[in-house]
């Protein structure tokens, strides 16, 4: 009796093994959804409707891309997580909902690390801190010395709480050590109203969403928060540059599908998205707006979550600013 079980329960993971191959075999059988949990304008909403044509030509399925904001990315993640583990529907995600959150907000909906099956990472993106066109401030220098001059009344703008804007900017505070007050908003295309009709002074934001305000005269940038300057933008100084280090602040992009979503699925998924960054028309157009494309393995982006939260959580716990209940 003994052996016939065994026998039994071989058969049985046997099958569920083939199972599983027929059904990564087979995928994609049906349209996939990518969902971008920011609103339409935001860094990824650009990204994600910049990938989805040809990684749904590489799948030979369309990829549809739905906005799901709010929360600083949690809603639109957490509808990724709680789908069918079956690669039909997928996201793209940032610091903020796949590392941060958790120590920001009370009450997370998912568990950043249980419940999310990291695809790749796949893009980086500087910050830069925009003002104005209008806007007093010509120098980074400017901006620190007129908040100095008004401790606790100059503010910056993010759109949403724990994402990189928001990073970006508390970062600037701690490195300038000035009283700066954070506006968050629900996306970026309201923080960058915000900052044209002078509601905020300053938007610590990448280029993607941003490129054609600057290219129209209507925003200023003061420095890049990067350790070196970008192509984009060669005469545009580092903070570091200007006399704060440690204000510096990236991007990072990457896709994920729920936690169980067979291995074989997900490697079917990072090749398309190998495909899709390969292609020369995609890539000069991810480059033109600030984005550095890269493909990491699931792996990799596991391990850069567990970085991040290495860094972040210690400070934010430190924060009484950056908590939010």
């Amino acid at each position: 009796m003994a052996l016939v079980r065994v026998v039994g329960l071989m058969v049985v993971a046997l099958l569920a093994m083939a199972g599983d191959a027929a059904l990564a075999q087979a995928f994609p059988t049906k349209p996939i959804r990518l969902v971008a949990p920011f609103p339409p304008g935001s860094s990824i909403d650009v990204i994600a409707r910049l990938l989805a044509q040809p990684m749904g030509d590489a799948l030979g399925q369309p990829i549809v891309v739905e906005n799901r904001a709010g929360a600083g990315g949690n809603v639109g993640v957490d509808a990724v997580v709680k789908s069918p583990k079956d690669g039909y529907t997928i996201g793209i995600g940032a610091r903020g909902p796949l590392a941060i959150n958790g120590y920001l907000v009370d009450g997370m909906p998912y568990d950043p690390v249980k419940d999310v099956a990291p695809i790749a990472l796949f893009g980086s993106s500087a910050i830069v801190l925009w003002v104005s066109a209008d806007s007093p401030s010509k120098t980074l220098q400017d901006f620190v010395t007129a908040a100095r001059n008004q401790p606790g009344k100059l503010n910056y703008a993010s759109d949403g709480i724990g994402t990189t804007n928001h990073l970006g900017g508390e970062a600037l505070r701690n490195a300038a050590k000035i009283d700066l007050v954070h506006v968050p908003y629900k996306g970026t295309a309201e923080a960058i109203t915000a900052l044209l009709q002078g509601d905020v002074h300053i938007f610590p934001g990448g280029l993607p969403p941003l490129v054609g305000q600057y290219k129209a005269g209507k925003i200023r940038p003061l420095a890049v928060a990067m350790k070196e300057r970008i192509p984009q933008l060669p005469d545009v100084p580092t903070t570091g540059e200007t006399g704060f280090t440690g204000a510096e602040m990236y991007a990072w992009f990457a896709m994920f599908a729920p936690a169980g979503t067979p291995p074989e699925v997900i490697t079917r998924i990072r090749d398309a998205l190998g495909t899709a960054l390969a292609k020369p028309d995609v890539k000069e157009r991810l480059v033109s707006l600030g984005i550095t494309p890269e493909l990491s393995t699931p792996e990799q982006l596991a391990k850069l979550v567990a970085d991040e939260q290495a860094k972040w959580g210690p400070l934010i716990r430190a924060s009484k600013q950056m908590k939010v209940n």
